[in-house]
């Protein structure tokens, strides 16, 4: 959070230009909006921050990088087919290039094969009543979008369907899209309530 936003630390590759085709993209346009309201994809210096993606039989397929997630078209969603943190390359179809957290997501789907939706926003009020509300948290501070920062991710995972970025945001797990989204407006519901006694 307060990173200024740098694009991509990773090399996309254009496997084509078609872009995902699913009813789930309507879905994320939706909880993109609302979020979008409520001040949890905030924009930041050069561009938006959060993310949001579904897993789909081709790999999986998100936001793409820096748009603003209140005002989300078809266009702004990549497939991503592969993606090699050793090389740092990732494999894409669409138009535009995909979120900066493309990795941190792929690991977390490579990991739980329970996980099927991901959204990651940045809640200021979440983040400091974490130990309060016993939230997981990742224990160092990583610059965002890149190998380290997944690599941090995937160590505090565990079984957890919620965890605190330390320093970045926080990221909801879901087996749907409304099941992560769902989580992000509980928890955030939870430090509103801690923040007023």
């Amino acid at each position: 959070m307060g990173e200024r936003y740098e694009g991509r630390k990773f090399e996309t590759t254009f496997m084509g230009k078609k872009t995902p085709e699913d009813t789930r993209t309507a879905e994320i346009m939706g909880w993109g909006a609302k979020l979008h309201r409520m001040g949890l994809l905030p924009a930041e210096a050069g561009g938006h921050a959060g993310n949001l993606s579904f897993r789909n039989s081709k790999g999986f397929v998100i936001t793409s990088g820096g748009v603003n997630k209140g005002r989300l078209t078809p266009r702004n969603f990549v497939q991503v087919l592969a993606c090699n943190m050793d090389t740092k390359h990732v494999e894409v179809e669409g138009e535009l290039e995909p979120s900066s957290e493309a990795m941190a997501h792929y690991l977390i789907y490579r990991e739980r094969a329970d996980v099927n939706a991901i959204v990651h926003v940045h809640d200021k009020i979440v983040m400091e009543h974490a130990n309060k509300l016993d939230l997981r948290s990742t224990k160092k501070v990583h610059p965002y979008g890149t190998v380290e920062l997944a690599n941090e991710i995937g160590k505090a995972l565990g079984h957890e369907r919620y965890i605190v970025v330390k320093g970045h945001g926080v990221i909801s797990l879901g087996k749907s899209v409304w099941e992560a989204g769902k989580r992000v407006l509980a928890v955030h519901q939870s430090a509103e309530q801690l923040s007023k006694k």
